[in-house]
């Protein structure tokens, strides 16, 4: 009776987690492809990539749509379609771990350097400010990159499939890449960098108080500064508070949705030789694509924080709506023209 049991409650938790997986994976592809290709567009814009720590938030938005055209489209399909390819061919799936591990480790350490870049704009100290700057920031882009993708270049002889007892069908093929992707991918992507941003936001935090306190004094002391220069360094503080807001707001729900896949690597890397029952595999099963979801999420949702709590960002996407609308219709009304010409040709 017991065994019946099990086997219907294991048929009920892998019906909901396929469920689950398919829709969220649908609204979150859709969702996220769009935001990203959004947040890659408006943070092109001359007025905004100006701003060095907008440069890391545009190398984070293509690292975030990397994710989603990589890490999605397959999830998709095991959805949806039929199985997932990943989970069968060896190629795709070791090729899929490197750039889906390359990509979450770049976007989440570009987000790590544009707190440090906000720290070092905030400071009162002139010599930290001009390491706030769009020259180290290129640097430390392609750095970041380089360096990614280096880390996880071993999971291309890792990674294998149809692997007997492990927790995913694509797996580390031994104890030891299973335990370093593991430990690896909580350390280094997860738990070192939302310590870091946590860090250096409340670093941030600290700089503006204090440059608010000491702003009054110094102001105080200079009778002859013209309408226009105070107009200006009013602009330029409130678009670094804008910048601050979106990133720390941003930094806080990543930390959030990027937690649980941490904790569960660590347990998958402590528990590697625990046998476990079809009720256990699937409960973990289970709590995997939840937190698998909530990972694609957190990097499908930059766009929609920019747009709600960014004042610059806001106004920027609405004049680059209203331009793209008046180009379309300039387009459409040429194409118009010609074409009435071209049914009625000019008789002379």
């Amino acid at each position: 009776m017991s065994n019946v049991t099990d086997s219907s409650t294991v048929n009920l938790i892998n019906n909901i987690s396929a469920e689950i997986n398919r829709y969220i994976t649908l609204f979150v592809l859709l969702f996220g492809t769009t935001g990203n290709l959004l947040n890659t567009l408006l943070l092109s814009q001359p007025n905004l990539r100006s701003n060095p720590c907008v440069l890391y938030f545009l190398g984070s938005s293509i690292s975030s749509l990397g994710i989603m055209l990589v890490g999605l489209p397959t999830r998709f399909i095991g959805g949806w379609i039929s199985t997932d390819p990943t989970n069968t061919n060896a190629f795709l799936c070791k090729f899929r771990i490197f750039l889906l591990y390359g990509f979450r480790t770049t976007s989440v350490w570009l987000i790590v350097l544009a707190t440090v870049d906000r720290w070092f704009a905030s400071s009162v100290r002139v010599t930290r400010r001009f390491l706030s700057s769009r020259r180290i920031a290129h640097k430390c882009i392609f750095i970041i990159h380089i360096l990614s993708f280096l880390l996880w270049s071993q999971t291309l002889y890792c990674y294998n499939t149809n692997l007997p007892q492990v927790p995913l069908q694509c797996y580390g093929m031994s104890p030891k890449c299973q335990i370093f992707n593991d430990v690896g991918y909580a350390i280094t992507t997860v738990l070192i960098p939302s310590v870091l941003m946590l860090v250096f936001g409340l670093l941030t935090i600290h700089n503006i108080k204090g440059s608010q306190r000491a702003v009054v004094p110094f102001i105080g002391t200079i009778h002859r500064i013209s309408a226009l220069n105070t107009r200006k360094r009013r602009k330029r503080r409130f678009n670094k508070g804008s910048l601050t807001g979106m990133l720390l707001l941003q930094v806080i729900l990543l930390t959030l949705l990027s937690l649980p896949q941490a904790l569960q690597q660590l347990y998958l890397a402590f528990t590697i030789s625990t046998i476990r029952s079809p009720l256990r595999h699937a409960i973990e099963n289970f709590i995997i694509n939840i937190n698998f979801s909530l990972t694609y999420v957190g990097n499908s949702i930059p766009f929609y924080i920019y747009t709600l709590t960014g004042v610059l960002f806001r106004r920027t996407f609405i004049r680059l709506i209203r331009s793209i609308y008046r180009q379309s219709i300039v387009f459409l009304s040429i194409i118009f023209i010609n074409f009435i010409f071209h049914l009625f040709p000019a008789t002379r």
